[in-house]
């Protein structure tokens, strides 16, 4: 039995979700990762799940296919779009610890993402990469992903207001969930700069930056340290099959409709 024209039409619709999605997905949206990686993963993935498509759409119609591949498109790249904003969390959080340790302008080289990263953001993306894959999240979004195309099929639409506000409240997560994990260290270099304000009116030849710069790095380094463990629960409740990522994703997916 060949392959007919609606085969080829369900697996290209396929691929343009997929593939757009593991375009943008954090982790491989590195430039170190081949576009052919991504490609053959999509493709590959495509392939395995061949989702049905409403015998109603005329597929002779270019205009029709050109509808659905751009549904396509926007419906991959918002699934995306919720892991980055979960991954934006840890990213936000590192930039608010840079900025009061003083490495606000210290960024090292991400040749993955070919531009300058503050450092703890950096040290916070790792450590999120590793509970990522160590949780086998990557796993469970495949399979999300596949179950996208069972509950938002192709022509399906996902009611603007509803998924409007799903996104937004999952920016006030990352803003929330970002302080708590900065917190810590944050308070604790506010504390350091109040014992040096006192030190200094005390002691007026103190030379404050000479001071106060090695201080601050040292004492926010092992608050850093000690609070490895508490970032380490936040962030795997984040990744975990029942955590932050899953419920909004599973909740996106139930605004889909035909």
């Amino acid at each position: 039995m060949g392959i007919t024209v609606v085969d080829f039409v369900r697996f290209s619709l396929a691929f343009v979700r997929l593939a757009t999605f593991f375009a943008v997905v954090p982790l491989l949206n590195m430039r170190n990762i081949p576009i052919l990686i991504k490609l053959g993963l999509g493709a590959l993935c495509s392939l395995a799940i061949m989702p049905p498509l409403d015998p109603r759409w005329n597929i002779e119609s270019l205009g029709v296919i050109a509808l659905l591949a751009l549904q396509e498109v926007a419906l991959g790249f918002l699934l995306a779009f919720l892991v980055i904003l979960v991954f934006g969390i840890v990213t936000f959080a590192g930039h608010f610890i840079d900025t009061p340790l003083g490495f606000g302008m210290a960024s090292v080289f991400d040749p993955a993402l070919g531009g300058q990263v503050p450092v703890f953001s950096q040290f916070y993306h790792v450590l999120a990469a590793l509970l990522f894959f160590g949780l086998d999240a990557h796993l469970w979004l495949i399979q999300a992903m596949q179950h996208s195309f069972q509950v938002i099929p192709f022509g399906g639409i996902l009611h603007f207001e509803p998924t409007f506000r799903l996104v937004m409240d999952l920016v006030q997560q990352m803003f929330i969930i970002g302080i708590q994990i900065a917190l810590p260290v944050v308070a604790t270099i506010l504390l350091t700069d109040i014992g040096l304000g006192i030190i200094i009116r005390a002691v007026p030849q103190i030379n404050v930056f000479v001071l106060g710069f090695p201080v601050k790095i040292a004492v926010g380094l092992v608050v850093v340290v000690f609070a490895l463990p508490a970032y380490v629960y936040i962030t795997g409740q984040l990744f975990a099959v029942d955590g932050l990522l899953f419920r909004y994703f599973q909740n996106l997916l139930a605004l889909g409709g035909s």
